[in-house]
């Protein structure tokens, strides 16, 4: 007698709003990510598990939790949906997969990575890029659900997500300020002066970050005084979501900002932003390329990582040229 057939078209439909809600640990975040409602994510998942027979999930008081069932189906899920990206993009006619689909932080996008674009372009005219600005980083499953082929990111080597990973360069923290805001503004004359200035931070550098994380890095390392807190240091001032725009704020004379060397060279060499103590620190997070394994033999993947790390590595040569000028601490 033939067995029960499982892969009814109505398990069929289901399996995607499982895997939104096993990825995400959430029925509203992966009612989010399909744009549908909570309700229609429960009323499938609770419909699969009717089909199968057995939970698959917890319901916590704040979130969800996979049972060893739903955890076992989601891996071959995910399996199943790595394989299926693998034979798409193999099966695709070659002037078809002459493209990459990126994914990265705003700021990185806008401030170094978009200007330097153009020259990809005209060494590759027949590669298409997509780029889509983002904050941190997204698990293997979701960059192949979502065909993302590679993610730039900014963090610490202990939050990466897991994945290829390859280390791009490091970042270098410097506070500067507009020559209008320093030219009305008392000097720095040690570490307590800090106090009476407004300080600008980007509140989510990197995943996981703790508050003030970039000012009270450079504040640490700096070592400005024995005597004064780090909190009592840097502790204050403005916040913002994203590093661009704690920057624009510093351009526009409002404060004093905790720049990524990388993000301000250019505004560095016009003088629209000066050093405001003449000390850079190295930063605990760094720029990595994530690659979706099932891409990462793509044609297109391999031109775009081999040129981003040839662009990071001659721009380093540049920066350091220009962090030559103030004191550089690397610990």
């Amino acid at each position: 007698m033939a067995g029960k057939q499982f892969l009814t078209p109505l398990i069929l439909h289901s399996i995607k709003y499982f895997d939104a809600a096993a990825r995400n640990l959430s029925f509203t975040k992966a009612a989010a990510e399909l744009h549908v409602t909570q309700g229609a994510i429960s009323q499938q998942i609770r419909g699969l598990e009717e089909q199968i027979g057995v939970p698959l999930f917890i319901r916590l008081p704040r979130g969800l939790m996979l049972t060893r069932e739903g955890e076992r189906l989601h891996k071959a899920v995910h399996r199943a949906l790595r394989d299926l990206e693998s034979e798409l993009q193999a099966i695709q006619p070659a002037a078809q997969t002459k493209s990459i689909f990126v994914r990265s932080s705003p700021s990185f996008s806008m401030m170094w990575l978009m200007p330097r674009l153009g020259s990809f372009s005209r060494l590759h005219p027949d590669i298409e890029i997509r780029l889509r600005g983002e904050l941190f980083g997204m698990p293997p499953a979701r960059m192949t659900a979502e065909s993302i082929d590679l993610v730039v990111l900014y963090g610490q080597e202990s939050e990466l997500p897991a994945g290829d990973a390859f280390f791009l360069m490091p970042e270098y923290l410097l506070p500067v300020a507009a020559p209008a805001y320093l030219e009305r503004t008392e000097p720095i004359s040690g570490a307590g002066s800090f106090a009476r200035h407004t300080l600008l931070h980007d509140d989510a550098p990197w995943e996981n970050a703790p508050p003030f994380a970039e000012w009270s890095e450079w504040a640490a390392k700096a070592a400005l005084s024995e005597d004064v807190t780090v909190e009592a240091v840097c502790h204050h001032g403005h916040q913002y979501n994203l590093s661009q725009l704690a920057i624009n704020a510093a351009l526009c004379a409002q404060g004093i900002a905790m720049a990524r060397s990388s993000l301000v060279i250019d505004e560095l060499k016009a003088g629209e932003l000066l050093p405001a103590v003449p000390v850079s620190v190295k930063s605990s997070a760094g720029y990595w390329l994530i690659l979706n394994e099932s891409r990462r033999e793509s044609s297109s993947v391999k031109v775009f990582k081999d040129w981003i790390a040839s662009e990071c590595n001659s721009f380093s040569s540049v920066r350091d040229d220009l962090l030559a000028q103030v004191t550089t601490i690397t610990r």
